[in-house]
């Protein structure tokens, strides 16, 4: 919006600098012709002024013959040194009694007629008078501020069509490819018969459904690395187990005939049972690092309000589910400002989206999201077919999957990734189900005060 904002100032300041200086132009031009064509009357008066001084003949019918001479007979060649603009329409001969020679010249700039005198010695005999049309000046001006006018309103007229056909559409996608990246987002890009992002729309889309598989071949290979992890680590706790026991038995004596403990035996037996404690805590600290790179997420926190989140969801899954054709509501209680990680709260609140629409029936999704006295809280619940209540506590388990998830495509580990994040964020990510009602709701919970 601000960009086309920017777009039409920049539009309109060009014009009006073009108005002022086509004006001044105008101005200059015009000057110019009225200077010509003062030359030019300046020569005709001269000509005839001389043709009387070498004994013209002063009558009208004279007179008009010295114009014709002077003047009519000299139009060609006047236009080509001046210019038609500075020939006048008309030129006659007005005179005058002899002996005034108190006559006043209006030759004002900008009048339509000119009056030159004629002299016959002291004497003004009569005029010359130049005839200019009264609407040649004007209608240059005019023309030219038309066709600067009409020129604006194309140009209006084609940044319209370029913000509403180009700039617009290529800001809403502009954000896709980033939510991509970032796993806020799973939805493809809408098709559309915008030829100019046609194949650019087809291209993200192609995109995404290699993202989507190739995150897919991870989140197998993880569960792949996770199950051979396990195994390991439970293949070699036992004999660790074993060993620590059996070095405790030697430490205490167990295997001595009389009970009493060996005082070199007990060293050893104290000095093995430090390193399968060690082998211990570095097998269970193997198993925590393996569980943390499953998600990819280094909170980054900034202040912004809630409002924020609810324009996201909206602009993500209004459209979405109005298609799908599932009843929704998105409800704010209080617009506050959090301390947070934006994208991190996008992307829980994405999955459970993208979990309430799979498993969901299609009744309806409600999201809620508001600010309590401890911190604040985000709600999505939806209808459909929910785990039951012995599976609540096992949902947040990576790779695990729920009895509703039958013949649903997925791998089990957004919601595992989700509490993560949350508590990434100092937060946590509770479950709930109501099987009778046959409800799900997700309450994502976040402090007011990050801990430091």
């Amino acid at each position: 919006m601000k960009k086309t904002v920017k777009l039409y100032l920049i539009v309109i300041l060009l014009f009006a600098v073009l108005f002022a200086a086509a004006n001044l132009l105008s101005s200059f031009l015009i000057g110019r012709r009225e200077d010509s064509a003062y030359v030019l009357m300046n020569r005709v008066v001269n000509e005839v002024q001389t043709k009387l001084s070498e004994g013209g003949d002063t009558t009208p019918e004279g007179m008009d013959s010295l114009i014709r001479l002077c003047y009519e007979d000299r139009k060609k060649e006047l236009t080509s040194e001046f210019g038609r603009g500075s020939l006048p329409e008309k030129v006659y001969y007005l005179p005058a009694e002899a002996g005034n020679s108190s006559v006043s010249l209006l030759n004002r700039s900008g009048s339509q007629e000119k009056l030159w005198a004629l002299h016959s010695g002291d004497e003004i005999i009569g005029f010359l008078v130049f005839g200019y049309s009264s609407t040649y000046y004007t209608d240059l001006r005019i023309l030219l501020n038309c066709v600067l006018a009409a020129a604006f309103l194309i140009s209006v007229g084609v940044c319209i069509y370029v913000s509403h056909v180009v700039i617009a559409p290529f800001e809403r996608l502009t954000a896709y490819p980033e939510k991509l990246s970032k796993n806020e987002i799973s939805d493809k890009l809408p098709e559309s018969g915008n030829r100019l992002f046609g194949r650019f729309v087809w291209g993200i889309n192609m995109l995404s459904d290699r993202l989507t598989n190739d995150r897919k071949r991870i989140n197998e290979l993880s569960r792949d690395h996770m199950t051979m992890m396990t195994t390991i680590a439970h293949g070699i706790k036992t004999p660790v187990a074993n060993i620590k026991l059996y070095s405790d038995a030697i430490a205490t004596g167990l295997y001595q005939p009389d009970g009493i403990p060996n005082e070199s035996d007990a060293e050893i037996a104290a000095k093995i049972s430090k390193n399968a404690d060690e082998v211990s805590n570095m097998v269970t600290e193997l198993i925590k690092k393996a569980s943390n790179e499953l998600v990819d997420f280094e909170p980054q926190i900034t202040s912004f309000y809630l409002e924020e989140i609810m324009v996201f969801l909206r602009e993500e899954y209004d459209r979405r589910l109005e298609l799908l054709h599932i009843p929704h509501s998105f409800e704010l209680t209080g617009n506050a400002i959090i301390n947070s990680d934006k994208s991190g709260l996008c992307r829980i609140l994405s999955q459970l989206m993208e979990n309430a629409i799979k498993y969901g029936n299609g009744e309806g999704i409600f999201v809620k999201i508001g600010k309590e006295e401890a911190g604040f809280y985000f709600s999505v619940r939806n209808k459909g077919s929910v785990p039951g209540a012995n599976e609540i506590p096992y949902l947040f388990n990576s790779f695990w999957r729920g009895s509703n998830a039958e013949g649903i495509e997925g791998s089990g580990i957004g919601l595992f990734e989700s509490r993560e994040i949350a508590r990434r964020l100092y937060g946590d990510l509770y479950a709930n189900s109501d099987p009778e009602n046959g409800e799900m709701e997700f309450d994502l919970y976040l402090p007011e005060q990050i801990q430091e």
